[in-house]
């Protein structure tokens, strides 16, 4: 069986313990009293693909939302979420990342500046 639904584990260790991102991350939801910038992330999807032996791979995708008061700082802290998660091949918690795209980014103002993005993840068993 793969663990893909400890993908968010993965990613909150890797933003966390990077000495890039200078901010709290939080998974789905902010505290009320968050302070600019931040980042949210949650999961999106999850696809599992199955063959006679079981499933053998997890298509999984990830958003992260960078919140930011300040435009030019939202952007810059995407950038370096963008290098730490991107094009990733590694095992974590029995979970074999394969490969990381980033598929999707927008960006919104909504009494914030957001910087969104969409990761997907192919996780093999």
């Amino acid at each position: 069986m793969i663990n893909t639904l400890n993908l968010g584990k993965y990613i909150f260790n890797t933003l966390t313990n990077s000495d890039t991102i200078k901010c709290k991350v939080y998974p789905l939801v902010a505290d009320n009293d968050a302070k600019f910038p931040f980042i949210i992330y949650k999961r999106v999807n999850l696809n599992s693909s199955r063959c006679k032996d079981g499933t053998f791979q997890d298509d999984a995708t990830i958003e992260i939302n960078v919140i930011t008061d300040k435009y030019s700082v939202g952007v810059d802290i995407a950038n370096e979420v963008r290098k730490l998660l991107e094009i990733q091949h590694t095992v974590y918690d029995g979970m074999e990342i394969n490969d990381v795209d980033l598929i999707m980014a927008t960006e919104e103002y909504n009494n914030a500046y957001i910087q969104r993005m969409q990761f997907n993840y192919k996780i093999n068993n």
